[in-house]
């Protein structure tokens, strides 16, 4: 067994107090009388949130550079404090460069699959976890995604949490899958909450005064006051949870509800290349609360150039096949997945009507194209009816198609 190791906080603190900052010092120190060394300590502020219930949770990314800032106050007060204990003290943004690549919050499974790439390999990788994730008989890091494999990755170090108590069986369970876990149950961990230090500012306390109390750093009650943050919250905090996606399906739900549900419950994102429909779909995507969630956007390119330019689609394509063929909704659909960098590509071309057709291509001819992580599809229909009619009618089968392929 490595005895060194890098110690991860992860954190959606917002913001981050003297709590959190006594917290990673005593847990480094008890370590330490352990044996165990520890190399370094990384504070991770989260980016993007799966927890949208939370309005906290939903602006992270809009507050991302002052939490990241706040955290290199808290680490050169984590330094100080732990006076050459630990040789390096830092802040990582690797949550948001996750993000970026994906367009979709990441977990901490894939946080720490992506970190222990990056670490040395004779070092432990620890993740420190408050224990109130591993209470209850049916404990919530039960039910994080790929649990099984972030055990795998990195070492939990469980810190102690007033009122809760860890659910002893599990967490040996745990062991017994191959997991590594150390349970600190000889330190004490302050409880201060960032929700009410928040509370208390937007309604009115000076931050100085919570420095007074020892709640915040001085240096970081400082920066909120400096940069206004009180305000900056006030504007982008809801009371009001998204509360459509997060559902449980339902047997009347409309297809773009239904479709919202999957892509939020399998954690895929989409993105969209509309022709003849001209935003139709993006429009009956967006009419869901949340769609945000997982709709990246859509490209409406109606012109060949567009769809070059855009899309890039080959001329070689429009010229043999023309717009409304199998292989440009298929080129279409690869292009808005590889525009948006998403998990799903949907596209669509049609010959709307009155004009535009030909012998073999009549008005109504209709193309559906789909690009997943399984392979791409595409679908012809031949449709009836005027120009809004048709339009409608291939909005309606492509996310029809969308939702076959998301039930299977």
């Amino acid at each position: 067994m490595r005895n060194e190791l890098k110690l991860v906080f992860g954190t959606s603190a917002d913001p981050l107090h003297q709590g959190h900052v006594e917290l990673v010092v005593d847990a480094v120190r008890a370590l330490t009388a352990r044996s165990w060394k520890v190399a370094e300590v990384i504070l991770m502020p989260v980016f993007r949130h799966h927890n949208i219930q939370e309005g906290v949770k939903r602006s992270l990314t809009l507050t991302f550079e002052h939490r990241y800032t706040i955290c290199q106050l808290a680490a050169d007060e984590i330094r100080q404090k732990l006076n050459g204990m630990v040789e390096k003290v830092s802040v990582s943004d690797l949550e948001r460069e996750l993000v970026w690549q994906s367009n979709r919050p990441n977990f901490t499974a894939e946080t720490m699959e992506a970190m222990r790439k990056r670490t040395d390999p004779n070092l432990e990788l620890a993740f420190l976890i408050g224990a109130d994730s591993f209470t209850g008989e049916r404990p919530g890091f039960a039910q994080w995604h790929r649990w099984e494999e972030l055990i795998k990755d990195a070492m939990l170090v469980i810190s102690p949490r007033k009122g809760f108590i860890p659910n002893q069986s599990f967490i040996e369970s745990l062991t017994e899958r191959g997991g590594r876990v150390i349970y600190l149950e000889e330190i004490e961990v302050s409880d201060i909450s960032s929700r009410i230090i928040r509370t208390r500012l937007e309604t009115g306390t000076d931050p100085s005064t919570l420095a007074a109390e020892g709640i915040l750093d001085p240096e970081i009650a400082e920066y909120i006051a400096n940069n206004d943050l009180v305000t900056i919250w006030k504007q982008i905090d809801t009371k009001q949870p998204v509360q459509v996606i997060t559902d449980k399906i339902l047997e009347n739900d409309d297809p773009p509800t239904r479709i919202g549900k999957r892509l939020f419950e399998k954690k895929l994102s989409l993105g969209l290349a509309e022709s003849c429909t001209g935003g139709l779909i993006g429009h009956l995507l967006t009419n869901v609360p949340g769609a945000s969630e997982y709709f990246m956007g859509s490209i409406v390119a109606y012109a060949y150039q567009a769809k070059v330019k855009l899309l890039g689609v080959s001329w070689d394509t429009l010229q043999k096949n023309g717009a409304v063929s199998s292989a440009t909704v298929l080129e279409m659909a690869q292009g808005a997945r590889r525009a948006f960098n998403t998990d799903v590509g949907l596209s669509v071309s049609c010959i709307a009507g009155p004009g535009g057709a030909t012998t073999d291509k009549p008005v109504g001819t209709s193309w559906c194209g789909l690009s997943t992580p399984d392979g791409d599809w595409s679908y012809h229909f031949q449709l009836e009816g005027n120009r809004e009619e048709i339009k409608s009618q291939l909005a309606h089968l492509a996310l029809a198609k969308l939702g076959d392929y998301l039930q299977k």
